[in-house]
């Protein structure tokens, strides 16, 4: 037995040499021939990730909400970024969106950090956005996250090939749309709607949560009773009032998957000695209520209510714009605001664009000192001041507000023109209120 293993170790060992020997010759020739081109083509901002980590002062990871803008009404089409960028000429601004990205990718992204060393000790601000219905099934479980996963290979930092590698053997969570549809099913029908409660008694989150608006068990029944009861409601409004409910019915808790990733860029950001900022997202609330009144708000509340609780436990330093949009217009933006009249989504019109940018802006001067000393004329100057009362625009942290002077003066033809006849979804809305379905169910009007 022992002369057997003497003869063959060595033969052993020998290929193995050879085949690590081939493994990193081909590995040398593929990143410094192909991975580059390969690299862009599978995933498009990871390039855009180096530069940015590397070479600005704020950087700005975000979802489709940063660049939607109203094609009807909305010629004053300036991303968020972009916005935040007249407000901060002093400072080197960078955007890294696209549409379905969510805090998982994010996650991923922040391994293409360099060092500090390689930044020469160059402090930056991450600013990621929170969307509370990113963190729903409809959002987790959506039929392009194959596509994110496949593009998150190259976020890593390993040898090329082996990204490569991964690639071409789908090592990444790749699941087909009927797969996720089917799982998107499964979470409709097995997770409980009225653990909201519990959820409250448990650990004291400042909303009360309304039972009698809880009265569905499951996603799955709401949806059944939508389907059945409203054979007469047009096509349009019967949509929508299922997508609502897929996309806000649902009851956030520590267990799911983007609350563990959240927690975790706030980790690696401490780690990094990185400034983390989450810019928490309004859902259109105001559609949700013409819908099914308090009931469906309830969970909006709850889950916005979750989300700040444990952005405060984690330590980090968030922008509530929802918050910050009732202290200064005394309610939630009205529905015409959203972009997607017949679909819930945080896609927003100049108005709101504009509003969220100063937010952000107003945080990141606070916290900045390293602007330049020399600031260029007919540019907005920060002002600060000290313990006053809500001045534009405000943070929930410190006793600081900042307040900028008049960014811009646009010209009349880009301000949004209220006069075209947009296809609001107002109309139907009242017309749903009149049914004998939602008087039975949702006794509760909205204002």
């Amino acid at each position: 037995m022992k002369h057997w293993i003497l003869d063959i170790a060595p033969k052993i060992f020998l290929r193995m040499a050879i085949a690590l020997l081939i493994f990193f010759a081909a590995n040398a020739y593929y990143e410094h021939c192909l991975y580059s081109d390969e690299r862009s083509k599978f995933s498009p901002v990871a390039s855009e990730l180096d530069s940015a980590f590397s070479q600005f002062d704020l950087v700005y990871l975000g979802e489709s909400s940063n660049t939607s803008f109203n094609p009807w009404t909305d010629t004053f089409g300036y991303s968020i970024s972009q916005f935040v960028q007249m407000y901060l000429p002093n400072n080197k601004i960078a955007s890294v969106s696209h549409d379905g990205y969510h805090p998982g990718l994010f996650e991923k992204m922040l391994a293409l950090i360099p060092p500090k060393q390689e930044r020469s000790g160059k402090p930056f601000t991450l600013l990621v956005t929170l969307n509370m219905r990113t963190c729903g099934p409809s959002a987790m479980f959506s039929d392009n996250e194959a596509s994110n996963q496949q593009e998150a290979v190259f976020y890593a930092r390993r040898m090329p090939l082996l990204n490569r590698m991964f690639v071409s053997l789908h090592h990444y969570d790749n699941r087909n749309a009927r797969e996720m549809e089917g799982e998107k099913v499964r979470w409709f029908r097995t997770h409980n709607l009225a653990i909201a409660q519990d959820c409250f008694v448990n650990e004291s989150l400042p909303q009360s949560f309304s039972a009698a608006n809880s009265f569905y068990p499951t996603a799955k029944s709401w949806l059944k009773d939508l389907a059945q009861s409203n054979p007469n409601q047009p096509e349009k409004i019967r949509n929508m009032a299922d997508a609502y409910v897929k996309e806000f019915a649902f009851v956030l808790n520590d267990e799911n998957p983007r609350i563990h990733s959240l927690k975790r860029i706030a980790e690696i950001c401490k780690q990094k000695d990185l400034n983390l900022v989450f810019v928490l997202l309004m859902p259109n609330r105001d559609h949700a209520k013409l819908l099914f009144g308090n009931a469906l708000v309830s969970y909006i509340d709850f889950n916005l209510n979750f989300l700040r609780d444990r952005m405060t436990q984690w330590g980090s330093s968030y922008i509530d714009i929802p918050t910050l949009y009732r202290e200064k217009y005394g309610d939630y933006p009205s529905g015409h605001h959203y972009t997607d009249q017949w679909y819930p989504t945080e896609h927003v019109d100049g108005h709101m664009r504009q509003f969220i940018a100063e937010q952000i802006a107003s945080e990141f001067a606070k916290k900045n000192i390293h602007s330049p000393s020399k600031t260029p004329t007919d540019y907005p100057l920060p002002e600060t001041s000290e313990n006053q009362s809500s001045q534009l625009p405000l943070s929930i942290s410190g006793n600081q507000t900042i307040k900028f002077k008049k960014m811009i003066t646009p010209k009349s033809n880009n301000l949004p023109n209220w006069n075209i006849k947009m296809p609001l979804s107002d109309t139907l809305l009242e017309a749903w209120q009149k049914t004998q379905w939602y008087n039975q169910h949702f006794l509760i009007q909205p204002k």
